[in-house]
Formats: structure tokens, C-alpha cells, sequence
């Protein structure tokens, strides 16, 4: 293993001159892409040892890396400071969803570190209430809590880092012989730029996906829907994987996902009312979901058209998953279900497929690790739906050139050893 700890080395390196770099420049996307064509090279040139390497290499190489995000302030979103403002509301007994940061009632919570004078907010979107789910609000006020005053932000930036490291365990201990490929998501920059650096919630959801899927495949069914439970209350994107466990069998990860889900809403639903939904109906809204600014590969479709189509596609995505989780290993049909649904939406925000890159990697599926690519470049272009519909394009034909390959008549099924349950090794 000679070229592994030289990758690394090379890798830190990159990723602190690349977060000092994206700090100092306003344009920072290229940097961004920049740090990920370092780490693609990086990993394809140590290819034939990451098999071989240990699991306290693999945590060594992922501490390492996910490090260096703590050593700027959040470069590619300002979420976290709601967080630790949504956080602070509560622990004043506040409901969250009762009112928007910028609400007099609340003058007497603001402070100059979240509302600098003369400046405005650091908080996004100040004027309308929180977005985040019950599950998320219970992290920002435990959080809040237990940290001293002025340290919230940094707490939440090392749990979401501690959030990778342990998904990355999940993903080596999974993957058995091939374990040192859990570094695609622990050593990326990009998931260091999400989690450590951003603190993202998605960093918790994802290690929420790994343990659904450690619990799926072993049939632990009632852990896996408090798994699956737990990611929806954080975000509620994982609901797109409700059709997979509705079958018989696989029933009670369902409805211990829907009881957690639904129960963390309750207490807040006597307290505001229909104000439980906070920000939600806006923000789809206000992100084009309503057919005018997203779904970039239905650009094509007259505008009104748009939504009612994918709405129709989703529909039926979730018909098929059900169908096909019947006869197919739970992870490919996860991966499957979360991928083409990324291809539908078109997410301009990447921290949304962290749990898709978990997938792929689980599953063995690396073609759909091109859809979550192309929501970065999707970031980066924010303002080009032409750019979103080439990326997510060139995904989707890498995602079905990959597949037909691999149902030719030269790939068969292969029975692996090493103790790991066959819907991991396929």
C-alpha cells in the first residue's frame, strides 16, 4: 500500500489550499470542481489498494480530510446559522414554526452574531418561518443546549463530520473485502464541503440511509424504520423511499417510519396549527417547483405542463419501485428510486443527494454516483437550466449505457465471500 497514504497526503493538501482558495474568491465554483477532478484522479489511481486497506486507515484518511472543512466558515450555503437560530428559538420556549426570525416577538433572541448591525441577516430568507422537520428542530435544540454560548455553529460542523466518519464505518464494515471503497464518500472534498464545512443536516441523513440499509438487508425490519424514520424527520427527501418497504415483509419499516414521521409533528401541530408546515408550500414555490425554474429535463415541456408531468412520472417511479422491490435486492431498488428521482426534480442544492452517493456506494451501483456529480455542476450553474439539463443529461445516459452494459450476456451473478450478505455484493 504505497500510493494510498501519498494520495491522502495529496488529497489534505489540496483540500486546504482549496477551502482558503473558495474563501478568498466570490466566484468559487471552479475551485469546487476543481477539487473534485483532484480527488477522481487521486482515486483512480490508487484503485487496486483500496481494497486492501484497513479500517483505521479508512477512519484515519476520512478524520484527516473531513478536518480541513473546519478551517474556513461555511463556504457554499449559510443553513447552519438558521440552525442554530431555530435552535435558540426553542430553547427560549418558543414553537419554531410560530414566526419568522425577523418577527418582533422574537427582537429580544437577536444578537450581532446572526443580525450584524447595519448589515443584513445572516439567517436565509429571515422573513419567513423555518422549513426543517420536527426531527431537525429536536438536533438544533439539543445542540444548542449542550454547547456554550457562541459555539453552536462549530458543534453542529463537527456532529455532521462525526455524521461521515460513522457512515463511512457503516460503509466499510458493509462492503467486507472491498471495504476501502466507503473512501469514496469519506476522503471526497465534496462531501467534507457539505458536512464539516456547512454542517449540513444531510450528513446525519445519510448515515440515517446507511444504518436503513444495514438493518434492510438483515431484516431488521422494525431498525429499519426507525432508521428510515429518523432521516425523514431530519429532511424529508428519504420519503421518496416509502413504495420499497410497503411489501409484505417488509411492512413494519413502513409503519415505524410513518409513526416516527408523523409523531414528531403532533406536538407541534397542537401548539401552531397549520403553521406546522412552516416555509415548505414558499419553498417549493420559490424554487420553480411549480413547473417555471426546475424539472431541467422537462425544460422542453410548455411550462404548465412541467409539474403535472413529473408529478405523473414520480408517481409511477414509485409503482415500479414497488413492483420491482419484490423480486430485486433492497439496495438497487433504493439506489434506483432515489437516483431517478433526482432525475426528475434536478436539485440545484447537492447536500440533497448525500444519501444517494451512500446508496450507490452500498450497492455497488457507480453509475448513479453521475447523478449526484450533477448536482454539483447543477450548483455551480444555478442560473442555466441549459447547463442543469446537460448535466443531469450526461448522468442519466451514463446511468443507462452502465445498465444495459451490465445485463449483457456476459454479466452474471457472482456469489462473493467474506461473510457479506449478497445484496450488498451485487
Amino acid at each position: 500500500m504505497r500510493r494510498l497514504p501519498v494520495a491522502a497526503a495529496i488529497m489534505v493538501a489540496a483540500d486546504v489550499a482549496g477551502v482558503y482558495s473558495m474563501a478568498a474568491h466570490v466566484a468559487w465554483g471552479w475551485h469546487l470542481l476543481g477539487l473534485a477532478l483532484v480527488f477522481a484522479v487521486l482515486a483512480w489511481w490508487v484503485r487496486r489498494e483500496l481494497p486492501l486497506a484497513g479500517l483505521g486507515t479508512i477512519v484515519l484518511i476520512t478524520t484527516a480530510v473531513q478536518l480541513t472543512g473546519l478551517l474556513t466558515f461555511p463556504l457554499t450555503s449559510d443553513d447552519i446559522y438558521r440552525y442554530v437560530w431555530d435552535g435558540r428559538v426553542q430553547l427560549a420556549g418558543i414553537d419554531p414554526y410560530r414566526y419568522p426570525p425577523l418577527d418582533p416577538a422574537l427582537s429580544w433572541l437577536r444578537d450581532p452574531t446572526l443580525f450584524p448591525p447595519g448589515q443584513r441577516p445572516l439567517i436565509n430568507r429571515p422573513a419567513v418561518p423555518t422549513i426543517y422537520p420536527p426531527g431537525a428542530q429536536a438536533y438544533f435544540a439539543i445542540m444548542g443546549l449542550l454547547t456554550p454560548a457562541g459555539w453552536t455553529q462549530t458543534a453542529l460542523r463537527v456532529a455532521a463530520g462525526a455524521a461521515v466518519v460513522g457512515t463511512t464505518i457503516v460503509l466499510a464494515r458493509s462492503l467486507g473485502p472491498q471495504r476501502g471503497r466507503a473512501l469514496i464518500y469519506g476522503a471526497n472534498p465534496l462531501v467534507m464541503i457539505e458536512t464539516t464545512n456547512g454542517g449540513h443536516l444531510d450528513a446525519l441523513v445519510a448515515l440515517a440511509v446507511a444504518g436503513l440499509a444495514w438493518c434492510a438487508v438483515r431484516r431488521r425490519h422494525w431498525l429499519a424504520g426507525v432508521c428510515l424514520g429518523l432521516a425523514a424527520s431530519l429532511k424529508l427527501v428519504p420519503l421518496l423511499l416509502f413504495p420499497i418497504f410497503l411489501r409484505r415483509g417488509r411492512w413494519r419499516t413502513s409503519l415505524t417510519a410513518f409513526g416516527i414521521t408523523i409523531g414528531g409533528y403532533l406536538p407541534h401541530l397542537v401548539v401552531v396549527g397549520s403553521l406546522v408546515l412552516g416555509y415548505l408550500p414558499g419553498y417549493l414555490s420559490e424554487e420553480g417547483y411549480g413547473g417555471s425554474g426546475r424539472f431541467a429535463l422537462l425544460a422542453w415541456l410548455p411550462v404548465q405542463l412541467r409539474t403535472p408531468v413529473a408529478l405523473a412520472l414520480a408517481l409511477l417511479l414509485a409503482v415500479i419501485a414497488f413492483l420491482r422491490s419484490a423480486r430485486e435486492p433492497v439496495l438497487r431498488t433504493c439506489v434506483w428510486l432515489y437516483g431517478t428521482s433526482f432525475l426528475i426534480a434536478t436539485p440545484v442544492y447537492p447536500w440533497y443527494a448525500l444519501p444517494l452517493l451512500v446508496l450507490a456506494v452500498l450497492a455497488r451501483r457507480w453509475e448513479w454516483i453521475a447523478v449526484w456529480a450533477a448536482a454539483y455542476v447543477a450548483f455551480v450553474f444555478d442560473h442555466s437550466v441549459a447547463a442543469q439539463a446537460a448535466a443531469y443529461g450526461a448522468a442519466a445516459v451514463v446511468v443507462v449505457i452502465i445498465t444495459a452494459l451490465r445485463r449483457g450476456p456476459s454479466s452474471s451473478r457472482k456469489v462473493q465471500s467474506g461473510g457479506v450478505p449478497a445484496d450488498l455484493t451485487v
